[in-house]
């Protein structure tokens, strides 16, 4: 019988994470499933660890994917026959009624494509630190305005209906997106589909050495995937102010973010970054701050400095 929901989970030399994994997957209150791990041909005991949970719900295929998980996601896609799709990484966690609670919202709610969650930051040892996303009012709907400032959609909280990937394709496999895959993914879907916010933590995400994104890299990451926007067709001209403000926000504040841990070098060429893509864009007013932000980088004056990045932050609400 088709399974209701299939969870893919992408894997690479991580087995004592990979059990916790896979225990909370097979720990759901939702029985309904099928697990494809997608084994980047692991040299521990991978494939050990997945036998010996000997349950036949689970699949392993072996599978090189040069370091893009995305390719590892698209490949257990290929491979799965479930209504709705679920992401989980090889060191993050379900709770145990994450599928109950999500397959209920859509299975009830025709016009809900994409349903997410808020999630519960730990650490190697599983000590829980923070909630990943800050306390605030859901986006919901026709978010594609609202990712374009961040990437608030968490891929291991996720359930998607099969339609969103037979409409708008696979993960990007562009190694310069690595790390970003899925906010490029979550933005196009966007532009089709309806979001889902369930006001609940369902999952842990595991933060540690060996993560790829940081607190610096994931911002650049967005810019990245943003730039790309910026050219496509179909997108423009409705978001390009949007797309805009955004790209150059980040310029903005990675410039602070570098300049608050005393790399001054990095902190002014950031600045630079924000004042020429604004003249490039004629946003006088954008670049008139990147100026003085970067003069006041420049000779350390940290309290105007942090007034000037506030002042760049407010820019969306007033339409600058």
């Amino acid at each position: 019988m088709q399974p209701v929901v299939s969870v893919i989970i992408p894997t690479y030399n991580r087995s004592n994470y990979l059990k916790r994994s896979i225990q909370s997957v097979l720990e759901q209150t939702f029985t309904d499933f099928e697990v494809i791990v997608i084994n980047n041909f692991s040299t521990d005991n991978t494939l050990e660890i997945i036998a010996s949970f000997a349950d036949t719900r689970i699949k392993v295929y072996n599978f090189k994917n040069d370091g893009i998980i995305a390719k590892s996601r698209n490949k257990g896609i290929m491979h799965s026959v479930g209504k709705y799709i679920a992401f989980l990484d090889d060191d993050d966690l379900w709770c145990p009624d994450k599928l109950e609670l999500q397959v209920k919202v859509l299975n009830e709610n025709s016009d809900k494509h994409i349903i997410y969650s808020n999630a519960i930051i730990v650490d190697e040892h599983d000590a829980r630190k923070v909630l990943l996303l800050r306390p605030e009012q859901p986006k919901v709907g026709q978010v594609f305005s609202d990712l374009v400032y961040e990437n608030f959609v968490p891929i291991l909280t996720v359930l998607i209906r099969r339609e969103v990937y037979e409409t708008i394709g696979p993960f990007s496999e562009d190694a310069d997106l690595r790390g970003s895959e899925d906010y490029e993914y979550w933005l196009r879907a966007s532009l089709v589909f309806n979001f889902e916010y369930m006001n609940k933590e369902l999952a842990l995400y595991r933060v540690h050495g060996g993560s790829i994104s940081g607190a610096i890299n994931r911002p650049l990451l967005w810019q990245k995937v943003l730039r790309r926007f910026l050219v496509n067709s179909e997108v423009l001209p409705k978001y390009k102010n949007e797309i805009i403000n955004s790209i150059e926000r980040i310029n903005s504040d990675v410039s602070v973010y570098y300049w608050s841990i005393s790399e001054k070098k990095e902190a002014k060429d950031y600045a630079k970054k924000y004042v020429v893509f604004n003249m490039k864009h004629y946003k006088l007013i954008n670049m008139a701050a990147g100026m003085s932000l970067f003069v006041l980088i420049h000779f350390q004056y940290s309290k105007f400095a942090k007034l000037v990045n506030f002042a760049a932050k407010i820019r969306r609400p007033l339409g600058l």
